[in-house]
């Protein structure tokens, strides 16, 4: 969730974060928020930062900035203004202090006489974070996503209606042709990817069968990648990952794992309702998610295994080759022995959704899986063996169970 934060220029941010400490601090724990504050006197220069898209809501923090509201708001690009991922209500948070609601109401009144819906959320902390929770529930999954080439051949199970996730969510997806990845890999100067790739060696436990050269390669997948994102102001992506290694030689586990770090969702394959699930861990729970494939289940527990992983999830990392290829570079991540959720919503139309939480008792590691390994203790046998939801699934990092039922329960989903 965005919240941009609206002052007069007789204030200063800290003047604003002094005054709304509570507050501001619930919406960043409780919502998730990103905030943002801008001040009059600011505005020219932090708009194209600053208004990517349109925030979920605005804090007006003074009065005074009726004028700056209309600024900002003119300038949204009118392709986007009339785009379905438009939100068709603009919130705003007004508590009362400094003339807050005041300039509210006048902005709430510009709104309807141009012919945009608006409403004031205004009462104690307490009211106003319950409202945005419950607004960020129906809003939270906006956002703009990449599809690095066509899901891989063997996903027959996994795609989803693109025009339906653009009406019912707001979600825009774009297609990205893999040569612009080729060709990026080709321009990323050396100097660059040797910093990334020194930096990755650092940070890990160890390195064992990639090469220096290897190194290289993948740091430029990644950087070629995370470029193509911040072109395409990107919220999420996912990449037909086997076209890459065919044709440069190396793999996108790297980049994967680091862009999830840097806030941009990441998933493997194409697989775009695996990717939809992460986007939601995302923005409702506020975490990064492990991609993984059930690989091994008894009655008492269940294996999942991938090759890349966040690696803010990790305790330590090894950088290995990709298993099915035996090239490049993938992460063995190394994750703690606590609580996790699993969850995947899929279907065309993402009508069904899994969730469950363990606790993971073991992270393996076996050559006959990939990389990243970790084992649950719940039985997935009755769930995975007769309704599975495709093969990809999700493993978050705490217990999010009753947060993401709520989720799906307010869209009318049904849980599998």
């Amino acid at each position: 969730m965005k919240i941009t934060i609206l002052r007069s220029s007789f204030q200063t941010d800290d003047f604003v974060r002094n005054e709304y400490t509570e507050l501001i601090q619930r919406l960043e724990k409780e919502c998730q928020a990103e905030i943002n504050i801008i001040g009059d006197e600011s505005v020219e220069t932090r708009l194209i930062a600053s208004l990517q898209s349109i925030p979920d809501a605005f804090m007006i923090a003074t009065g005074g900035v009726e004028n700056l509201f209309k600024r900002l708001w003119e300038a949204i690009d009118v392709e986007m203004m009339c785009s379905p991922h438009r939100p068709k209500t603009v919130t705003m948070i007004a508590d009362g202090r400094n003339n807050s609601l005041a300039a509210s109401l006048e902005i709430l009144t510009y709104l309807g006489n141009i012919g945009v819906e608006g409403k004031i959320l205004h009462g104690t902390n307490d009211e106003i974070v319950s409202a945005m929770v419950e607004t960020h529930g129906r809003a939270s999954l906006q956002g703009r996503i990449g599809l690095f080439g066509p899901p891989s051949d063997w996903l027959i199970a996994s795609g989803v209606d693109r025009d339906y996730l653009c009406q019912r969510y707001g979600i825009e997806t774009i297609d990205i042709d893999l040569q612009r990845v080729i060709d990026g890999i080709k321009a990323v100067p050396q100097t660059e990817a040797e910093k990334v790739a020194q930096s990755m060696v650092n940070r890990a436990k160890a390195v064992k069968e990639p090469s220096d050269a290897d190194m290289m390669e993948a740091a430029k997948a990644y950087l070629a990648i995370r470029k193509i994102c911040q072109e395409e102001h990107l919220d999420a992506m996912t990449i037909r990952c086997f076209d890459i290694v065919k044709a440069c030689g190396t793999t996108s586990c790297l980049a994967l794992a680091l862009l999830n770090d840097e806030g941009i969702v990441a998933g493997c394959e194409g697989d775009m309702q695996t990717l939809l699930s992460m986007f939601l861990a995302k923005r409702l729970c506020g975490e990064v998610a492990f991609m993984a494939n059930p690989s091994q289940l008894t009655d008492k527990s269940s294996m999942l295994a991938h090759c890349t992983i966040p690696l803010t999830m990790c305790d330590e990392t090894v950088v290995r080759t990709h298993f099915e290829s035996g090239i490049g570079v993938a992460i063995q991540g190394l994750l703690p022995l606590t609580d996790y959720t699993l969850f995947k919503w899929g279907g065309p139309q993402l009508d069904r959704y899994y969730v469950t939480e363990a606790k993971a008792i073991e992270t393996p590691y076996s050559n006959h899986f990939c990389r990243t390994q970790i084992t649950l203790n719940v039985n997935l046998k009755p769930y995975l063996l007769q309704h599975s939801i495709g093969n990809h699934h999700v493993i978050i990092r705490g217990r999010h169970a009753d947060e993401i039922r709520r989720f799906m329960q307010s869209q009318g989903i049904t849980e599998c």
